[in-house]
């Protein structure tokens, strides 16, 4: 597939299969993801990858994590909120979490970009792999008891957890986008 093609097709889709996704293919991912622009050779990003048993187990810390912050919540709705943490990361057969690393090299800000950079390189090649593929976060993300479960730094920032699987259906979503020319000024 042309680069430019493949930068169109890719969509986030969450509805995926139990499938399997071979650890090969998750090293290619994750390969890929390394060759990601930035600056000073930081190479700012870590990788935390979930599967099988792994996947149960997250969701048992996020569900632990989220409790402690539903006090002031009616007993439904803490319940329904721990719940959804829990089953999170059933979602897909593998996820992919990607965190930022600052180095303290370069501003912050470069590192996160690089390591968006590495996610979209991860992206893209899961796409053309025929993976199906979504990025979240959410309030979980932020939270320093996950970065210890993740055996993450302090300073280290989740920038995305990346569900992997194979589509359950064939997708064909319609994307626009503004045309590059209605948000560039040119300085000659």
């Amino acid at each position: 597939m042309e680069i430019m093609d493949l930068i169109k097709s890719r969509r986030s889709i969450g509805a995926v299969d139990e499938r399997d996704v071979p650890d090969e293919i998750i090293n290619e991912l994750l390969e890929a993801a390394t060759w990601a622009p930035n600056h000073k050779k930081t190479e700012p990003w870590k990788f935390r990858v979930v599967k099988g048993e792994g996947r149960e187990k997250l969701g048992i810390e996020m569900a632990r994590i989220v409790e402690a912050s539903t006090k002031g919540l009616s007993e439904e709705e803490a319940q329904k909120k721990i719940e959804k943490a829990r089953k999170g990361p059933l979602r897909a057969p593998a996820i992919i979490i990607m965190a930022t690393s600052p180095s303290g090299v370069v501003p912050e800000i470069e590192e996160i970009v690089a390591t968006g950079c590495a996610m979209q390189n991860l992206l893209l090649l899961a796409t053309e792999k025929g993976l199906a593929t979504i990025v979240r976060t959410g309030d979980i993300a932020f939270e320093p008891e996950l970065n210890k479960y993740l055996q993450l730094d302090e300073n280290d920032k989740i920038a995305g957890l990346i569900y992997i699987g194979y589509p359950k259906k064939g997708f064909n979503i319609a994307a626009k986008r503004i045309p590059a020319e209605d948000k560039t000024i040119w300085f000659r």
